[in-house]
């Protein structure tokens, strides 16, 4: 059944449908200034899900530099840019300089709004311009061959960071299928200077994949998932899991790779 509907200033003019869901519909309908809601009609379930609709074209921005990575002996993971020719991943993903050089780099590996997968575009990376790993902290910056860059943009590398309870988005390959993105069921549930656990969905060749707070900015590198530790305490939980772009910018700076 419809409820009536009235604008500023609005008038009926016609006969009156007398019918009881009528009826109950004009008790309760009041117009409303322009400045005042229905707050009795809308209302907020639970949290606040509403985001401006620029926060999709945002999401689409950062999804087009997220890669595919397809390394000759290891399998597929995901990666991104941070400048028009590095990329971050983890080491897991990229281990050595050698596995470097025999890694190919899938971008635009999606489909369109016709479910018709979109042409690719692939790149080489260059291990001999830059090659920064850590085993520790799980994460490879490498050298891209041919800027990719500046067709596809690149994450900004800004410290923000993560904190319990707040959202997060992961853009991805999973499976070594085509891009995708985690954003439903996406809270963190722990954060410190070092991880960020969440619930947000990922599977395996998801690895190196940017998890993004809901202002598209880089919190963390996805890196693993499971029965997590959580590292204040005894408790293990099922949640995936990332590593701090903090911490990972803070090792940069140890290395002079940023002041």
């Amino acid at each position: 059944m419809f409820q009536v509907i009235e604008g500023p200033g609005f008038q009926w003019h016609g006969q009156e449908d007398n019918t009881r869901g009528t009826r109950e519909a004009l008790s309760v309908r009041r117009v409303c200034s322009q400045n005042e809601a229905f707050s009795q009609k809308e209302v907020l379930i639970g949290d606040n899900n509403l985001r401006p609709i620029s926060f999709l074209e945002m999401g689409t921005r950062r999804a087009r530099c997220v890669t595919q990575v397809i390394v000759t002996g290891l399998g597929l993971g995901t990666g991104f840019l941070i400048a028009p020719n590095l990329l971050l991943t983890n080491n897991h993903v990229i281990p050595s300089v050698d596995h470097a050089r025999q890694t190919l780099l899938r971008f635009n590996y999606e489909t369109d709004v016709s479910g018709q997968l979109m042409a690719s575009s692939y790149y080489n990376c260059a291990p001999d311009m830059l090659f920064v790993t850590s085993e520790a902290l799980d994460y490879t910056l490498v050298g891209v061959q041919g800027d990719p860059g500046m067709q596809f943009g690149f994450v900004p590398p800004y410290r923000t960071a993560a904190s319990a309870g707040m959202r997060v988005n992961i853009i991805q390959h999973p499976g070594g299928q085509p891009k995708q993105i985690g954003l439903v069921d996406n809270e963190v549930a722990y954060a410190d200077g070092q991880v960020v656990q969440y619930l947000t969905d990922t599977m395996p060749g998801s690895s190196g994949s940017p998890v993004f707070d809901d202002g598209w900015a880089l919190v963390a590198l996805h890196h693993s998932g499971g029965w997590i530790p959580e590292p204040n305490g005894n408790s293990t939980h099922f949640r995936n899991e990332g590593i701090a772009f903090a911490a990972i910018l803070d090792d940069w700076a140890r290395l002079g790779l940023i002041s």
